[in-house]
């Protein structure tokens, strides 16, 4: 084969090849960044020739990337031998950092050294392994709840009963405080144990057409004396022209009525609770949605949630709230039923500023 053709099949399997290859010369700039390299960067070929390789590794990391080309160049590897340097981060052109898995290999061409590694972006598969171990623990905590609930729950209303009844037969207001104190604590165990049982049920959604704004509007009813009582003004924004969502009445109540028992508690005393609802037309989203979707906003003037928490949010037992105050369920209660219902919640949060969530839900189809 002759030097011409194969400097043609080179130059095809670099274009072609799914993964992004990177090959820098001594001075570690680049020299080659194949198509696969500018989609995962988000950078053109262009733009990053001639530039340090460190332009794409997160500062923190730098110094050690340094160290591990100098060790390799100095090995007594051959030629075409890979190293393989595991599960590193890059960093694409826009800021954002990301998982990948490289492997390094040294040539020498025209007495020069190069350095060419090759990457995968394994974003995706890091995400699937979390869930997967989110999904393995909520099925450990459904089958703790599931033995832990008569164990629990029937003392728990024993003491509920016998504590209401000697609050009304006693007249000593000492006495009546200390027993209120008693039903207060029962009954904040039975709504943990309610929340531990929302994963153990595993009771199947029933969904139907259902109107929105109706549940919007009758949750804030339930809390309308609380608002007033703490000084919190109430604004919706509820689309009059919005469709049926697909969903179960009973289930989108509970997620309501969480998120919105969340804002209150954000907020304390003086603030602003906001619910909006609308429809989300599905070019305005990701191209692997195809369908519009109901949006739904609760959003409040609270005291926000900090950025390194706000991945963690819907994680079991997870609470930003004061010990005692949280259980850290509710919010792994809400993205369970809104992901059972084919739907995506989201957070967006500043500290000091407030928090908005975001809830899509499906349009239920119209009868033929």
């Amino acid at each position: 084969m002759d030097p011409k053709t194969s400097r043609e099949q080179l130059a095809g399997i670099l274009l072609s090849a799914m993964d992004a290859i990177i090959t820098v010369d001594a001075g570690q700039r680049i020299v080659l960044f194949n198509p696969a390299a500018e989609l995962m960067f988000r950078c053109t070929a262009e733009d990053a020739l001639g530039q340090p390789i460190t332009r794409f590794i997160p500062e923190r990391f730098r110094e050690g990337h340094h160290g591990h080309v100098e060790t390799f160049g100095h090995a007594k590897a051959t030629n075409r031998r890979m190293g393989a340097l595991g599960a590193v981060s890059g960093l694409r052109a826009d800021g954002e950092e990301f998982p990948v898995e490289a492997a390094i290999s040294q040539v020498e061409a025209g007495g020069q050294k190069l350095y060419t590694v090759i990457l995968r972006d394994i974003s995706l598969r890091k995400q699937l392994e979390e869930q997967l171990r989110q999904t393995e623990r909520l099925a450990e905590l459904g089958t703790l709840a599931s033995g832990m609930a008569h164990e629990i729950g029937t003392p728990m209303n024993v003491i509920l009963g016998r504590a209401e009844f000697l609050q009304r037969k006693t007249k000593d207001p000492d006495t009546a405080k200390g027993l209120q104190t008693i039903i207060d604590q029962v009954e904040r165990i039975t709504r943990i144990m309610n929340q531990l049982l929302t994963f153990a049920r595993r009771r199947p959604i029933e969904r139907r057409p259902m109107n929105l704004n109706k549940v919007v509007e009758e949750t804030l009813e339930m809390l309308q004396e609380r608002c007033k009582r703490h000084r919190i003004e109430v604004v919706t924004e509820l689309s009059p022209a919005l469709p049926s969502a697909d969903a179960d009445p009973v289930q989108i109540s509970q997620v309501v009525l969480n998120l919105a028992i969340n804002a209150l508690h954000a907020i304390g005393d003086g603030g602003t609770l906001r619910i909006r609802t609308t429809v989300v037309p599905a070019k305005s989203r990701p191209s692997n949605h195809s369908a519009d979707m109901i949006e739904i906003a609760v959003s409040d003037s609270g005291h926000g949630i900090a950025a390194e928490d706000l991945d963690k949010i819907f994680n079991p037992f997870f609470t930003t709230k004061e010990v005692g105050k949280g259980t850290g369920l509710g919010l792994t209660v809400v993205h369970g039923i809104v992901q059972e219902h084919g739907g995506q919640i989201t957070v967006e949060s500043e500290p000091q500023k407030g928090t908005t969530f975001l809830i899509l839900l499906p349009i239920a189809s119209p009868h033929p």
